[in-house]
């Protein structure tokens, strides 16, 4: 029998799956039955980002890496900006549940911009629309991405805390509209993806899924259901773009 010959990629990029996966059960798991984060792995949230952005970089092109490099760099700025300064999103400072940091910021933030850029752009990658449309339509679903993760994030999971109580969750409005302003920065630089990488669609997907059911678990109705909005606006998306693929393959017709 003839040996199975696997690309030089295929391992390691299986390991990254099987622990993002395993981080991901376990996450979800650990908060929808016991209500809290597990306190003997305080490293879990760092981890589980960092995978996040490791199966992005090891799966995209390098055109695509080059744009994404950037993004994970503008939306770093923005947040040693923000925890230093109160610039763009308002006063708000980083715990220590997120480590290392630098400036204040954590590094691993660097992988938590990159993932979710590369998802909002292979969701409208295709889609043949002028950078006018696309830019704002990609910082608009990733300020609605921010709507389902900073309750969670700026009080039960505790990544960082808001110097003044806000409107939404305790949430200055202002933070989504500096969400949105430096999203859109990002998408205008970036512009679209080079390639389709269908790993960074499931990525970004797990990542809201993530947080939505988490925030199910603990009743935040409001922020669960713009997660649920969401991943509806995913396969809304996969679809149309699944049957443009088809007409496109389709023969014309006599």
């Amino acid at each position: 029998m003839n040996a199975i010959k696997l690309k030089p990629k295929s391992l390691p990029l299986a390991a990254l799956a099987a622990a993002y996966a395993v981080m991901w059960i376990g996450g979800v798991g650990h908060y929808v039955w016991y209500g809290e984060p597990p306190m003997d792995a305080p490293w879990a949230a760092s981890v589980f980002l960092l995978l996040a952005g490791l199966l992005v970089i090891f799966t995209s092109g390098k055109k695509d890496l080059i744009g994404l490099f950037i993004a994970a760099a503008l939306g770093f700025v923005a947040e040693i900006l923000g925890v230093r300064y109160g610039f763009i999103f308002g006063p708000y400072r980083y715990t220590e549940v997120l480590q290392p940091q630098l400036l204040d910021a954590p590094l691993v933030m660097l992988s938590a911009w990159m993932a979710l850029v590369a998802y909002c752009r292979q969701m409208l990658m295709n889609l043949n629309l002028p950078l006018w449309i696309e830019a704002p339509l990609a910082a608009l679903w990733m300020t609605a991405i921010d709507l389902v993760i900073d309750p969670l994030a700026a009080n039960q999971l505790g990544y960082w805390r808001w110097a003044e109580s806000g409107a939404y969750y305790g949430i200055p409005l202002r933070n989504f509209a500096g969400w949105f302003a430096v999203s859109l920065i990002i998408f205008i630089v970036v512009k679209s993806a080079a390639r389709q990488n269908v790993w960074a669609e499931y990525v970004g997907l797990s990542i809201v899924l993530f947080f939505t059911s988490i925030a199910l678990s603990f009743g935040l109705w409001l922020a669960g259901g713009a997660g649920l909005t969401l991943c509806l606006a995913h396969f809304v998306v996969m679809t149309y773009r699944g049957r443009r693929s088809e007409s496109r393959l389709q023969p014309d017709r006599a």
